[in-house]
């Protein structure tokens, strides 16, 4: 998450102090994604919050595009969940592409723990596309 804010702190990751020089690990990375996309190929972009080496399986997964989810209080996922979400990519995407942000959330009480499969196929259902239209303004500095 954080590609769609170029101040983002990982963005200032390889510059100098005076902010020049190599850097901007998250605007380069929404432009490959822009690449992808307009490829034509298919394709499951995952956008993880803050990464947890804890156990998956134990929270719900909350999805949502173009870093909507950096306002939660959950901002983390554990990589294992990430996993699944990529497995479940696999058998739920029904030939569609997508892009998505992801964290894990609290289960509300009363509830069950929704699974990859079916937290990744109610998204898809929403139809809910990450928005690469600003691609242009943001990397017109950018070339390769």
């Amino acid at each position: 998450m954080g590609a769609t804010d170029p101040d983002d702190f990982l963005n200032a990751l390889g510059k100098n102090k005076n902010g020049e020089g190599h850097g901007d690990i998250l605007i380069w990375k929404r432009k490959a994604e822009k690449y992808l996309v307009d490829s034509g190929l298919q394709y499951t972009i995952i956008h993880p919050g803050g990464l947890k080496n804890s156990p998956g399986g134990e929270m719900n997964l909350h999805l949502d595009v173009d870093d909507k989810l950096k306002a939660n209080k959950i901002r983390t996922i554990s990589r294992c969940d990430v996993a699944r979400l990529g497995v479940a990519a696999l058998s739920q995407s029904n030939g569609k592409s997508t892009s998505f942000d992801c964290v894990n959330a609290e289960i509300p009480e009363g509830s069950r723990r929704k699974s990859a499969d079916t937290s990744l196929r109610e998204f898809m259902a929403s139809e809910m596309m990450y928005d690469y239209s600003d691609m242009d303004e943001i990397v017109e500095d950018y070339s390769i």
